[in-house]
């Protein structure tokens, strides 16, 4: 993110939306947090073959795939911007010298319950191996191909995707972000939503799983997370390989090998760059989840919002800004039929998730419940956005105006990167201490 010095007193912050940015001019006295900038590597697909040579906690891929009759190799939609291509020439590198061919690999799209993906995203995701290899686009709601294993401990039934579950070697690649649930994505969320069927997805996303506020960062003690491993672990995962970016979308690391460890491992690297201590709660924070596909569409784009929720005082407001290319996504609905966000809110308490994403409607409603919400957008009508509880504006400048001048002498905060940043508020004591 480019910071430039503007005229009298103020400074101009650049904000990523869609494939460009816009800026936003504003006092020098606003706050910008951003996460730590960490080299990417000079040779991508060098890093991901040393992650594969080094493997965390599990023998070599090579000497695991030997004898294997059939591979399945599952990677992200377009949501989660992957190195798909990278990855999957050298892990086919490491099947080829276990004598595994093309013709016994099948790819997984990793859809969990957002839209199959089209062809000319498998072409943009794949690359080159999009022509040679099996590909199968996961259909959470298309039961023939689901295959029941039974349910965990809470009661979270697990269904998984059948081709997954009869090949004699499962794969699983992504990339670990923060996770608003999760506490971190990549690893076991690659079996769990990614290529669960809907019944699994409902209820993981429902009460008591789900997590009631953010667990950005926050493994231990998340059930959300526990849940997923546990079902990702009754399903089988033999090898993962997952990378780490920053935040202009270099690959800082690549870590490999089993479920749990490798995982581990990428979220200690993660931690170092994302997560930032904040020492107030501010009145307006503007916020973007990042470059797209990160703004796709609103439903992705609210990963913006989990983030603004944490550091903006009650009553505050949150200007977020997405191109939404693709418009609101399924939630929107839910939103736009609710006379209230409490009406949302509580439906979503009795009844849990739903193919519609009551699950993402939530999300909205408990952030337009505590704060006023500001969308900066051109793929998005305004009334549409009204109809969802929140104020819709085509340009960055007319929605600050509109914020700031809500406030007097309002504090500020600038997180153009939010889907990279874990902020952790610091509040400190009438005694001193600090409060997280």
């Amino acid at each position: 993110m480019e910071q430039i010095n503007g005229k009298g007193g103020m400074k101009i912050v650049s904000f990523p939306y869609g494939e460009k940015y816009v800026d936003l001019e504003i006092s020098k006295e606003a706050d910008v947090l951003m996460p730590e900038l960490v080299t990417g590597v000079p040779d991508e697909l060098e890093e991901i073959r040393r992650a594969l040579s080094q493997p965390t906690g599990s023998v070599r891929l090579n000497m695991l795939a030997r004898g294997k009759i059939s591979v399945a190799i599952v990677i992200n939609d377009i949501t989660r911007p992957s190195p798909t291509e990278i990855m999957l020439t050298a892990i086919l590198e490491e099947l080829a010298a276990a004598g595994v061919s093309e013709e016994q690999v099948t790819v997984l799209i990793a859809n969990g319950n957002h839209e199959l993906a089209t062809g000319e995203e498998l072409k943009k995701m794949l690359g080159i191996w999009n022509s040679r290899l099996k590909i199968i686009n996961h259909d959470c709601k298309d039961e023939s191909s689901l295959m029941y294993l039974g349910s965990t401990g809470r009661g979270l039934p697990v269904y998984v995707n059948r081709h997954y579950m009869e090949a004699s070697l499962r794969i699983l690649t992504g990339v670990i972000t923060p996770h608003q649930s999760a506490g971190f994505g990549g690893g076991r969320k690659s079996v769990v939503p990614g290529i669960a069927g809907m019944q699994t997805i409902k209820k993981l996303h429902s009460f008591p799983i789900r997590p009631d506020g953010p667990v950005l960062g926050i493994i231990k003690g998340n059930r959300f997370h526990e849940e997923v491993v546990t079902a990702a672990r009754m399903a089988g995962a033999d090898f993962i390989v997952n990378v780490i970016k920053n935040y202009s979308g270099e690959i800082v690391e690549a870590v490999a090998g089993e479920l749990d460890m490798a995982h581990l491992h990428g979220v200690a690297v993660c931690e170092k760059s994302w997560v930032r201590k904040v020492g107030k709660a501010y009145d307006v924070v503007f916020v973007s989840a990042g470059r797209y596909p990160k703004d796709v569409d609103l439903h992705q784009s609210q990963k913006g919002l989990v983030v603004a929720e944490q550091v903006t005082r009650p009553g505050g407001t949150i200007v977020l800004i997405a191109e939404c290319r693709n418009g609101t996504g399924k939630f929107g609905k839910v939103l736009r039929e609710a006379e209230s966000v409490e009406e949302v809110i509580q439906d979503f308490l009795a009844t849990g998730s739903s193919e519609d994403n009551k699950g993402k409607a939530y999300l909205f409603a408990r952030c337009c419940q505590k704060h006023k919400v500001f969308v900066v957008t051109e793929g998005i009508d305004r009334k549409e956005i009204e109809e969802m509880f929140m104020t819709g504006f085509t340009s960055i400048s007319e929605a600050a105006n509109s914020a700031l001048a809500q406030y007097s002498n309002p504090s500020v905060l600038c997180i153009p990167y939010a889907a990279e940043c874990i902020p952790v508020l610091e509040v400190k004591s009438a005694c001193g201490r600090v409060k997280k």
